[in-house]
């Protein structure tokens, strides 16, 4: 009896245990089924994407009249030159031309329960994750052909299990939505079915050289084959596989009741005859231009950033969905680059061949690109490498301007007379570290002949006033150098200083992305201004999809910018790019800024006239050193280009110079002080101490020299002790009378001197 009893207990304890086991479980699975409706149930499908087709022309381009490029108020025109070629076939087919056949061989092999379920199959899900968790060899897709649709219209594709839920509570949605037929219809269109076919419309065509209407019971199954693994079961590439999974499907496609036996045995028997036609139709061996290239890929990258579609969504439209598109360009300017880039002897040769090139041109006061060309020689591909956008390299000392020196102005750190001591900040491997260029180091510099000379000293010196992450945040949030890589700590990814002052970044910036961030001097107003390819596409019907508004974001005052470009014209008129002719044989004013990079791998130059803004690059497509070339030639690559493309300008006489604000003066300083100059600066005539500095009014230097001292003193200006610390007011420096000049007109004769509080804290006080 005691023993029945214990058995008894026993199997009570172990009813109890699997009791309690199934409903902790099933607590579970409610809990979880619970926390996965609360975060994925508001997963909605967005049900217009089924409606897009792209089975019309390629997008066609227009740009606007030169003489209207800043209003865009004239009439467009079809650019001849910058035609789209389409790369892949888009064919749409309405349900009731694709045949049974076929719908029922993909049902067959990719979802048996397609017209069962209501967009997920739990079952099949359920036996994928067991033999994932066991670790079975048997390997299968759980996705429905739902969920493949759902994958496809939204272009997430990645394997985690957000995306994975996130895709299985928008197939339920979208089986509420939308009926079987027209989910079916929309996959059939969509799927990727190798060599540049985007549905099984385009498939039969290319494969089969038919429309999908005429396509016989083998050669649906072949089609059907072909999207488990576009790339293994491409027909053309190999056939064999293409056979072996065909054979599979049209037993599937029996097993379940879709064909008979005899029809089964007939198709098996069949060889697989491929009839193929053309890869592209309107191709033809065309070659997109550059600026086509350029349009193209900035349209598909809105598309999908702004109207939320996939990539093949967007590169179909482009390719495939008759959309104009009005470009920013330039035509006649266009032409000027593209001739002088396939000219291959305007450029060097070096020991490791002939260089790679990119050239971009901007209007500075709107971001319009009105030409680009993306490499060296006459361009021999559709959507190749461009140089000019697609490219990314370090881009040296043009950085500094925008990373140091505009931030300094602008917080009041530097103005031009600053003086700073051009030596080395510390040694790094018993080596003098930053090193300049030319392998100087000259003592007392102002920011002037900093910028001018590009010396590297002062740029680091600079930074640190200002801060890696102030200039960090400028360049990629400001200016939108969004190639620049952050980092959650200073000093790592280009947060460092070698990176903000001397511009060896992490992996680099593009020629597009860097001259854009010169239109904050160019432009003349501060504004930054994105460099843009387009105003605006219209889809088939005339309805806007995108419009680029050419709105500045603002970030230099005026008076600051005006001072950049002043700076940065001391380098083209006798600094690092004293070689341009620009100036000389057209009398407009340029301004610009040089850049190599470490190991003397990249050559850059970027600059601008009062109405036009290029940047220049040169490098080998790996980089290495430009050994055997000499000098900088993407200054004289710009200097030709700027110059032709300034005289083809349109419309209004040329700008001739920068207009300067009301609010910025020019004031004659002594550069050994950064102060106003006293007699004994002059009395030398051996030594020109003097220059014109430009200044915000206000801010300009209002202590006279103490640096320097007369060799005679006059008893009637000595000091009580003898000393000449600072001349006395009544005989200051004759100052230019047009110097003098205040914006109301006030004659000179008529105004008293001002006198304003200002205080150099880099400058050596002399008391």
């Amino acid at each position: 009896m005691r023993k029945k009893r214990e058995r008894k207990t026993k199997r009570r304890r172990v009813w109890a245990w699997l009791c309690a086991s199934v409903i902790l479980v099933a607590a579970g699975m409610i809990t979880a089924g619970a926390t996965l409706v609360a975060r994925y149930g508001d997963a909605k499908m967005d049900v217009s994407l089924l409606d897009l087709r792209c089975d019309g022309k390629p997008a066609t381009l227009y740009a606007y009249e030169p003489r209207r490029r800043a209003d865009r108020t004239g009439e467009a025109h079809v650019v001849q030159d910058a035609v789209l070629y389409r790369a892949e076939r888009y064919v749409y087919v309405p349900f009731g031309e694709i045949p049974e056949d076929l719908t029922h061989a993909f049902i067959a092999i990719e979802d048996k329960r397609f017209y069962q379920h209501k967009g997920v199959d739990f079952l099949r899900t359920a036996k994928a994750g067991v033999c994932y968790l066991t670790g079975s060899r048997r390997s299968f897709g759980a996705s429905t052909i739902t969920q493949q649709l759902v994958k496809n219209l939204t272009g997430k594709d990645e394997y985690t299990l957000d995306r994975k839920f996130t895709e299985i509570f928008k197939a339920l949605d979208l089986e509420e939505q939308a009926g079987k037929e027209r989910i079916l219809e929309s996959y059939l269109n969509v799927i990727n079915l190798a060599n540049g076919c985007r549905g099984v419309g385009a498939a039969a065509e290319r494969y089969f050289g038919k429309s999908v209407s005429k396509l016989t019971l083998p050669e649906c199954a072949a089609v059907a084959a072909i999207t488990n693994n576009p790339a293994y079961y491409d027909p053309l590439r190999h056939p064999e596989h293409t056979r072996e999974r065909r054979d599979l499907i049209l037993r599937e496609m029996e097993s379940q009741g879709y064909i008979s036996p005899a029809a089964c045995a007939e198709a098996l028997a069949t060889e697989l005859a491929l009839n193929p036609t053309a890869p592209a139709r309107e191709a033809a061996g065309g070659v997109t231009s550059w600026y086509a290239d350029m349009v193209a890929n900035d349209v598909i990258r809105d598309l999908r950033e702004r109207r939320g579609y996939t990539f093949e969504q967007a590169k179909g439209l482009v390719y495939g969905g008759t959309l104009s598109i009005y470009t920013a360009m330039d035509e006649e300017m266009q032409r000027i680059v593209t001739d002088y880039y396939e000219n291959l002897s305007h450029f060097p040769t070096g020991e490791y061949g002939r260089p790679q090139s990119g050239f971009i041109l901007i209007d500075p006061m709107t971001g319009d690109i009105l030409a680009v060309a993306g490499g060296v020689g006459e361009k021999t591909g559709s959507r190749v490498q461009n140089y000019a956008t697609d490219t990314r390299r370090p881009a040296g000392s043009t950085v500094k301007p925008l990373g140091v020196y505009a931030p300094a102005l602008e917080d009041g750190l530097i103005n031009w007379a600053s003086l700073y001591e051009d030596e080395p900040l510390r040694s790094i491997g018993g080596n003098p570290w930053p090193h300049n260029a030319d392998g100087r180091y000259r003592g007392h510099v102002t920011v002037r002949e900093a910028m001018a000379q590009s010396i590297n000293t002062v740029a680091v010196r600079v930074l640190e006033e200002v801060g890696v992450e102030r200039s960090f945040a400028f360049l990629h949030d400001t200016l939108q150098m969004k190639s620049l890589q952050s980092a959650p700590l200073a000093g790592q990814g280009d947060l460092t200083v070698s990176s903000l002052a001397l511009g060896q970044h992490t992996a680099g910036v593009s020629v597009r992305e860097l001259t854009a961030g010169y239109t904050v001097f160019a432009g003349g107003d501060g504004n930054y201004y994105p460099a843009i390819s387009y105003t605006k596409v219209l889809d088939g019907e005339g309805r806007v999809l995108l419009e680029n508004k050419r709105e500045g974001t603002s970030a230099l005052s005026r008076e600051n910018a005006y001072i950049m470009t002043r700076l940065l014209m001391t380098v083209t008129e006798d600094g690092t790019a004293k070689g341009i002719t620009l100036t000389e044989r057209t009398g407009i004013e340029a301004a610009g800024k040089t850049g190599t990079t470490q190991n003397n791998c990249d050559r850059w130059f970027v600059g601008y006239t009062p109405r036009l803004l290029a940047g220049v690059w040169m490098g080998y497509d790996m980089p290495r050193e430009l050994r055997g070339i000499v000098g900088n030639p993407c200054v004289g690559i710009w200097d030709e280009l700027m110059t032709a493309c300034e005289e083809s300008y349109g419309g209004t006489p040329p700008m001739q110079t920068f207009d300067a604000p009301t609010g910025v003066i020019p004031v004659t300083y002594c550069r050994e002080s950064g102060r106003l100059p006293a007699f004994a600066c002059v009395e030398d005539a051996s030594v020109d101490r003097l220059e014109i500095g430009w200044f915000v009014r206000g801010q300009e230097p209002q202590e006279f020299c103490a640096l320097h001292r007369p060799v005679s003193l006059p008893e009637e200006t000595a000091g009580e002790n003898g000393s000449f610390n600072i001349l006395p007011e009544s005989e200051p420096l004759p100052i230019p009378e047009w110097q003098t000049v205040p914006p109301d007109g006030t004659p000179p004769a008529e105004r008293r001197p001002r006198r304003f509080r200002w205080h150099n804290p880099w400058a050596r006080r002399i008391e």
